[in-house]
């Protein structure tokens, strides 16, 4: 059988007394450590998320600002090609009208030059009539 006596108590007492120690000096350290670790773990992880998605919402508004940009630019490349045809316009209008005044007024001068060459033709007709009807008659008609 197993017998009792002061060395067991004194073997128990010394126990607690490390225990206490190792406890105080090891153990809890240790413990703590190993809190600390997985605090700074768990910490880090959802600084790590919080960031993933800051990185996918900024992500986002770039693309939708680049996306916005494309319209703009779009917007002002088809508002520049609208003016420049309008003036395109314009300027083929304005050159319309121009030779078709240049135009009028050459026909103008041309008809005032057939009016003159007419009545020039109709002179010098009455004039090779009247030298005609003066050689067949054999005189002066005038």
């Amino acid at each position: 059988m197993i017998s009792l006596d002061y060395s067991v108590v004194y073997q128990i007492v010394l126990f607690l007394i490390v225990w206490l120690i190792l406890s105080k000096v090891l153990f809890r350290p240790y413990l703590g450590l190993l809190e600390e670790r997985e605090r700074r773990t768990i910490g880090t992880q959802h600084d790590s998320t919080d960031l993933e998605h800051e990185g996918a919402r900024l992500r986002a508004q770039y693309e939708e600002k680049i996306a916005q940009a494309q319209a703009d630019g779009y917007a002002a490349k088809e508002a520049i090609l609208q003016e420049a045809r309008q003036q395109r316009e314009r300027v083929l209008h304005q050159a319309r009208e121009e030779a078709m005044g240049m135009l009028e007024g050459v026909r103008r001068e041309v008809e005032s030059q057939i009016q003159k060459e007419r009545q020039f033709a109709a002179a010098e007709v009455r004039t090779i009539a009247q030298e005609m009807a003066s050689k067949v008659l054999g005189r002066n008609v005038g």
